[in-house]
């Protein structure tokens, strides 16, 4: 489509087969303890990360006084605290927090080491950055999401790497966008399309921003009336027939 200059394109689940990713990192994590990998385990694991970050972009993390006065980007300090919460969360508060902030490091750096691509992610990219400027944004943390794009050779077809630890929000946010919009200039909202897995954090986060959104089905989910994608695909390599 002509009208689009400018690609915002998610990362995991889009481009990166998550599940299997956080399941290698959570291994590492627990066996750093002398815990043994179990399904049972990383299921507990996965619910808490996934609802944390949920309850986070809902503003349910109540956070100490010392940080609630940082706005927009945030110091390490604030990151380290905020990601050992899960790890605290997981361990039923028994272990410190300098110790789940070394074990949260631990899981953040594993996650590059062993990175799947989703299905034609490279050809897609590849055909994709030829025509549009590429932006991946992402709520995960920029240094994995540019080692993850590496082990799959896509980083290459990328203009621009945006995570959430770069701004202070997470998509939904409105403000993630304001920050891209700051970077890039003379840009008008029409011109922006937004790939994602997420009904609530990619395609909620272009309506919340007013662009269109395309919509990466791949598990055929039900689509709410909440929502409402501009297109929906089922399979990255339709992106070459509609772009």
């Amino acid at each position: 489509m002509d009208k689009y200059k400018i690609l915002i394109i998610d990362l995991d689940d889009t481009l990166i087969d998550n599940l299997e990713n956080v399941r290698y990192a959570y291994t590492r994590m627990v066996q750093s303890v002398g815990n043994e990998y179990s399904e049972d385990g990383f299921k507990k694991w996965y619910e808490i990360d996934k609802k944390f970050w949920k309850d986070w972009q809902d503003g349910l993390i109540e956070l100490p006084e010392h940080l609630k006065k940082e706005t927009g980007k945030k110091s390490e300090e604030f990151l380290n605290w905020l990601r050992a919460q899960r790890v605290l969360i997981y361990f039923d508060n028994r272990i410190s927090l300098d110790k789940a902030i070394e074990l949260n490091n631990l899981f953040m750096n594993s996650l590059t080491e062993v990175v799947i691509a989703i299905d034609g992610a490279y050809d897609t990219l590849k055909y994709l950055n030829e025509k549009y400027y590429i932006i991946i944004a992402t709520n995960g943390p920029k240094i994995a999401t540019k080692d993850k794009l590496s082990k799959i050779r896509c980083l290459d077809f990328v203009n621009e790497v945006l995570s959430a630890d770069m701004f202070g929000y997470m998509k939904p946010r409105k403000e993630f966008f304001e920050a891209i919009q700051n970077l890039l200039k003379n840009y008008n909202n029409e011109e922006y399309l937004i790939i994602g897995d997420s009904l609530k954090s990619d395609v909620g986060f272009a309506m919340n921003c007013e662009f269109d959104s395309c919509w990466f089905n791949k598990n055929n989910e039900e689509l709410t009336e909440s929502y409402k994608p501009t297109m929906i695909i089922k399979k990255l390599k339709e992106l070459k027939k509609i772009l």
